[in-house]
């Protein structure tokens, strides 16, 4: 069973799940009929400029052209997939197709965002606001939404420019452990705390940005710095193209977590009960966070115990803390999954690149909350992706490539990161490898996993 971000419409979220089919068929192509598919539909969406499945190559650098406007097929898009907020929306469209230079088009804008991004104080969507939980001040407001405008704006534009450059002449190569490296290999991150060094998972040895390995927060003095009302106003509205499209992330990454548990995982429990079938679930970018925040919703209580098979998360949008049982950066807290592990039987799989550019950089800039602070930790180790450095804050096996993943035992490891790097990789900014996961390799990973604890 397959969940993704890209809904936008049948056309790109049948072509996305078409892809997926394609390579799952290939996997079992000797054994096509022991194994189904099913694709979940959810209302989200992913930015027609992000080389998604189902749009021409054309489309994709029409979309990329018209940046920082907003062409009316994703206008549209948006527009379906949030129906409440069509006010906001049509502001902000304006605002980026016009790019006005008078300085209170940047406060008309955080505006509009604020208003596209609330709830009210009560919704119960505010809890699914953030990945970890029982921090001694937990925060659900991003900081993106009420820091100036301008200043994010700024940042995003520079994040950007960092990310400018060929896929090789950037940093970050593919994981490597902290003893035990080839001599070809680049040294390994000496970053962090020595509780950190006793945890899966390893940050590359040069971050994609200098902006997400500093310390403190775009608040607190980062890199924009007091020049920041002296830049371009081209390079500011490609900015705030950018800030859009991270604040309707982080409304779908909240809406991803009530569906999720609210509605995918009760759908599970009572398909496990009523069929016995095994089920794999397997959950891409945004669908990654409802994949595993519909493990919440299959323990309900009063309910019989059912479990995954296998829970495999590919590229997944999502805090790199959501299943530690204790956050090395905070005196008190733990994932919002820490407990969820036992709802799946077999392997339970997180694939990472150190090339998906859109959770390397953009996910901690858009992650950070109002009121937080990483004095003790880099932006990108507080906030960091899943999808980017894998599970983190568990003990665990080293990191696997997917090679090596073929080659182990994989139902005897509570977690399995595998590094991807070397083929979820791209170019083209600013996402990246994120959409970058079909591969015959990871075809095959995906039946290693089924297989792996399946009855005899």
């Amino acid at each position: 069973m397959l969940v993704h971000g890209a809904q936008n419409d049948e056309a790109v979220a049948g072509a996305t799940d078409g892809a997926f089919r394609e390579m799952l068929a290939d996997a079992w192509e000797d054994a096509a009929d022991t194994a189904g598919f099913l694709g979940v539909r959810w209302p989200s969406l992913c930015f027609r400029d992000e080389g998604l499945w189902g749009l021409a190559e054309h489309e994709t650098d029409r979309e990329r052209k018209a940046c920082p406007g907003v062409s009316r097929a994703m206008r549209e898009d948006l527009e379906r997939q949030l129906p409440r907020s069509a006010s906001p929306l049509a502001e902000i469209v304006a605002l980026l197709n016009d790019e006005p230079s008078h300085e209170g088009a940047f406060d008309d804008l955080g505006s509009a965002l604020r208003r596209l991004a609330e709830t009210p104080l009560q919704d119960p969507m505010n809890e699914f606001a953030a990945d970890t939980e029982g921090e001694v001040l937990p925060q659900t407001d991003p900081l993106m939404l009420f820091e100036d405008t301008k200043t994010m704006c700024s940042e995003f534009a520079a994040a950007l420019c960092d990310l400018a450059g060929p896929a090789e002449e950037k940093p970050g190569e593919p994981a490597r452990t902290e003893s035990g490296t080839r001599d070809s290999d680049p040294p390994a991150s000496s970053g962090g705390t020595l509780p950190e060094a006793r945890v899966a998972g390893h940050r590359p040895a040069t971050p994609l940005s200098n902006r997400v390995s500093t310390t403190g927060t775009v608040a607190a003095g980062g890199p924009v710095g007091q020049d920041r009302h002296l830049q371009d106003a081209a390079y500011l509205w490609r900015g705030a193209h950018e800030l859009f499209r991270q604040v309707v992330r982080h409304v779908l990454r909240r809406r991803a977590g009530v569906v999720g548990h609210a509605g995918l995982g009760p759908c599970l429990a009572a398909l496990a009960q009523a069929s016995g079938t095994r089920i794999h679930l397997i959950g891409h970018g945004l669908g990654g966070r409802l994949a595993g925040f519909a493990l919440r919703g299959m323990d309900a209580p009063g309910s019989d115990s059912v479990k995954l098979a296998s829970l495999t998360l590919l590229q997944a949008e999502m805090s790199h803390f959501i299943f530690a049982d204790s956050l090395p950066q905070q005196v008190t807290g733990h994932g919002a999954l820490w407990d969820q592990r036992q709802l799946v039987a077999g392997p339970l799989i997180c694939t990472f690149s150190h090339l998906d550019t859109h959770l390397g950089v953009m996910y901690p800039l858009s992650a950070q909350m109002v009121g937080d602070s990483a004095e003790l930790a880099t932006m990108s180790r507080k906030w960091g992706a899943l999808g980017f450095d894998g599970i983190q804050g568990i003990d665990g096996p080293p990191n696997s490539t997917l090679h090596d993943a073929e080659e182990r035992n994989l139902s005897e490891m509570p977690y399995t990161n595998v590094d991807a790097s070397s083929l979820f990789r791209s170019d083209s900014a600013p996402v990246g490898g994120h959409h970058h996961v079909v591969h015959p390799e990871v075809g095959r990973l995906l039946r290693k996993a089924a297989e792996s604890g399946a009855p005899k």
